[in-house]
C-alpha cells in the first residue's frame, strides 16, 4: 500500500499504479461483488484517497469495464491453448461453459454489461473495450476454425452466439439456494432442468448442429 500513496510521475509510474489499483479492485469485486463494490469503499481498501482514484478511473463502470477486459484476456488465452489441437463439439461447448465460469469476474460482469455498464462509461471508453474484445474473439475464433472445422465466419457466430447464451444462461442460477429444502421430487427435478450449464449445453448443441448443416 506504500507504493500506492506515491506519486505516480512518469508514464510507467502511472500505468504500473493503474495496475495496483486494478489488482486490488478485483480482489475487493470478488469479495463484495457487483452491487457492493463502491469506488469510497475501495479507495479506503487501496489506501488512497478518493480523488486519486477518480484520476485513472472515473467512474466505478469503468473499473469494473476494465477488470472485465482482463477476464475476457485470461479466458481467451485458456480457449486458444485447449484449441491448438482439434476438438469434438461438446467438449469445446464443456469447455466455453466452465473456463467463463471458472472467473469470478467474467460472467457476473457479462450479464451486466449492456444494459448497466456500458452506459455509464465515456464513448472512447467504450470503443477501445470493444476493439480489445474483438481481438480476444479474433484468437480465438482462428483457433476455432481448425479446431471445429467450421469457416471463419461462422466460427465466429458461433462463439459470439455461445456468449449471448451464457449471459442468459447465467440468470438462471441468481434464484434462492434450495438445495437443502425439502421439495417435492417433480418440483426439485424441475429446478435441475433450469441449471445454467444444462441449458447452455443444450441450446448450444443446437446451434452448432444447425451451423454445421449450414457449412
Amino acid at each position: 500500500m506504500a507504493e500506492l500513496k506515491r506519486r505516480a510521475v512518469t508514464d510507467a509510474q502511472k500505468q504500473f499504479r493503474r495496475q495496483e489499483i486494478l489488482d486490488g479492485a478485483r480482489t475487493y469485486f470478488e469479495d463484495v461483488g457487483y452491487e457492493g463494490f463502491a469506488m469510497t469503499r475501495l479507495a479506503s481498501r487501496l489506501g488512497i484517497v478518493k480523488g486519486t482514484l477518480y484520476l485513472y478511473f472515473p467512474t466505478k463502470e469503468a473499473i469494473i469495464l476494465a477488470l472485465y477486459g482482463r477476464a475476457v484476456e485470461q479466458w481467451s488465452e485458456v480457449m486458444k491453448a485447449r484449441l491448438a489441437t482439434p476438438i469434438a463439439g461438446d467438449d469445446f461447448i464443456t469447455l466455453f461453459y466452465r473456463s467463463a465460469l471458472a472467473d469470478p469476474i467474467l460472467v457476473p460482469v457479462l450479464t451486466r454489461l449492456e444494459h448497466v455498464i456500458e452506459h455509464n462509461v465515456a464513448v472512447d471508453l467504450l470503443v477501445e473495450s470493444k476493439r480489445h474484445f474483438m481481438a480476444c474473439l479474433a484468437g480465438v475464433t482462428h483457433r476455432a476454425v481448425s479446431a471445429l472445422g467450421l469457416p471463419p465466419a461462422q466460427a465466429e457466430e458461433f462463439i459470439l452466439s455461445l456468449g449471448v447464451l451464457l449471459s442468459g444462461a447465467a440468470q438462471a442460477d441468481q434464484g434462492p439456494s434450495l438445495a437443502n429444502e425439502a421439495l417435492p421430487d417433480d418440483v426439485r427435478a424441475f429446478f435441475a432442468r433450469l441449471s445454467s450449464e444444462q441449458m447452455f449445453v443444450k441450446n448450444a448443441r443446437h446451434i452448432l448442429a444447425g451451423m454445421r448443416r449450414e457449412a
